[in-house]
């Protein structure tokens, strides 16, 4: 029961299963393209001599020295050719609002945008009333006053005061009921005291 086995016979099984794996054979076949692959150094280009042509006049031609010729000036650094690349510069999403059409507005007016889409640029007075310039986003200007129709849900312009527009909207909640929301615009501060 005791059976010896000679030593060897283990070890030629497991070479044998080394060497026949593929991954082995992938690796030695990548080890022998690398080292053959690097041994060589590519040969510096040289510029193209300028040739200077022969006088043909009583002079006779002299050859020039070597220092004579006027070689082309290395470029330094990378220079980046786009191709049919994009330009990696500009951003892939360029955020962009545009005004949506509600039936019965016409675009681009107080109507057509939301209360948030709204800055506050001026605020002047004239005989006791206020009144207040709001621009938009893509720089189109508006006066408004006190009620005066303004944003997408129904809003209107409650109160005009000398640093603030509170205007009052109207949403539906979850059970359809219409509720006041007030929004006040200001000015951003450090503008105007």
């Amino acid at each position: 029961m005791n059976r010896q086995i000679p030593e060897g016979i283990y070890h030629k099984r497991s070479v044998e299963l080394i060497t026949s794996s593929p991954v082995f054979l992938c690796t030695l076949i990548i080890l022998v393209l690398c080292i053959y692959g690097c041994g060589d150094q590519p040969s510096p280009v040289r510029a193209p001599q300028k040739q200077v042509a022969a006088n043909t006049g009583s002079e006779p031609a002299s050859p020039l020295p070597d220092t004579a010729v006027e070689e082309a000036p290395e470029q330094e650094g990378y220079i980046y050719q786009q191709k049919n690349r994009r330009d990696p510069f500009i951003p892939l999403i360029v955020p962009k609002r545009k005004p949506i059409k509600i039936e019965g507005t016409r675009a681009g007016t107080l109507v057509s945008y939301d209360v948030g889409d709204f800055t506050l640029a001026a605020i002047a007075q004239k005989g006791g009333k206020y009144f207040a310039l709001l621009t938009t986003p893509d720089n189109r200007s508006f006066t408004v006053n006190k009620g005066t129709a303004i944003g997408l849900h129904k809003g209107k312009v409650q109160e005009i005061t000398k640093n603030k527009i509170i205007i009052i909207e109207y949403s539906s909640d979850y059970r359809g009921e219409l509720k006041p929301r007030k929004i006040i615009l200001e000015f951003h501060k450090g503008e105007v005291e």
